[in-house]
């Protein structure tokens, strides 16, 4: 695809799903990895059409290590992320990232610190006008919905998914952090929205735009993060032909993934209405 069309699949889906109404403050979440690089071109070049928008680009650094081992380095990765976006604020974690090896779980404690970070940073915004807008794709939400139905990756690469035979379900509480990406709009009850413009989108989509922009990734990768399924997952995708892996997701897919949960989850309702209640840093990553 052409730059053009990916901006106009990034527009189109913000339109369908009024992700953006007139006037919302809209705190756009970047990591600096490659999927939050490529939503930031996407808002940036979208601000220029909606001047109404207050739109400001939150970064948080936490673990340092992906950022850099010293102060100077990780100002200079900040920096290199923070070019050419606007209201740019970076939060930087008290904690030491050398704390992350006595974790059992280090990717839980980084969960809580950043979550920790932005709230901070947001607390004083009205919260029924903000907006948090988060990079997650298809290829995130392919990795979830595996989780929730319990598909082996085996069957899911060697079969991909039979949407009519998948079983019936009960969405666990611990899974309603992976439940809500599922969402292109989620109002909490707190008043603050939860917007994922990336949906349309797959990894490989991601990986275009950002060689067409020539635009390089910032951060150096997490250790602690190898072990996460997400990303054993995105390991394996990476063995098989590109082919393969468009087979599994394609545009709009997370609409079929939505529904059949919706279909098949026994408690679809009460899972929603929790979910609506959950505060809004539980489900940011």
């Amino acid at each position: 695809m052409k730059l053009f069309d990916y901006q106009k699949i990034f527009e189109e889906h913000v339109s369908e799903y009024n992700l953006l109404p007139k006037k919302a403050v809209v705190y756009v979440l970047v990591s600096g990895g490659r999927d939050s690089v490529a939503m930031s071109y996407l808002f940036n070049k979208y601000a220029n059409k909606r001047e109404d928008l207050k739109i400001k680009y939150l970064n948080v650094v936490f673990p340092q290590m992906v950022f850099g081992h010293d102060k100077k380095e990780i100002d200079n990765t900040v920096k290199k992320i923070s070019n050419g976006l606007p209201n740019f604020t970076p939060g930087i974690a008290r904690t030491s990232y050398e704390k992350l090896r006595f974790e059992k779980h280090p990717c839980l404690l980084c969960k809580e610190l950043r979550r920790k970070i932005i709230a901070e940073i947001i607390s004083n915004e009205k919260k029924k006008n903000v907006f948090i807008a988060t990079a997650h794709n298809s290829h995130d939400l392919l990795s979830y919905f595996t989780e929730i139905f319990n598909i082996s990756f085996e069957e899911l690469t060697g079969k991909g998914i039979k949407y009519k035979q998948l079983p019936r379900i009960r969405l666990k509480d611990e899974q309603l952090e992976h439940f809500s990406h599922f969402f292109p709009k989620i109002e909490l009850d707190s008043g603050i929205k939860l917007i994922h413009p990336m949906l349309s989108f797959s990894r490989l989509e991601v990986d275009d735009l950002l060689s067409k922009l020539n635009i390089p990734i910032f951060l150096e990768p997490c250790p602690y993060a190898n072990e996460r399924p997400k990303r054993v997952f995105f390991n394996l995708l990476k063995t098989l032909p590109i082919q393969k892996i468009e087979s599994l997701v394609q545009h709009n897919s997370y609409k079929a993934m939505l529904s059949a949960i919706q279909e098949k989850a026994e408690n679809y309702g009460e899972a929603l209405k929790k979910l609506e209640k959950t505060n809004y840093s539980n489900l940011l990553f």
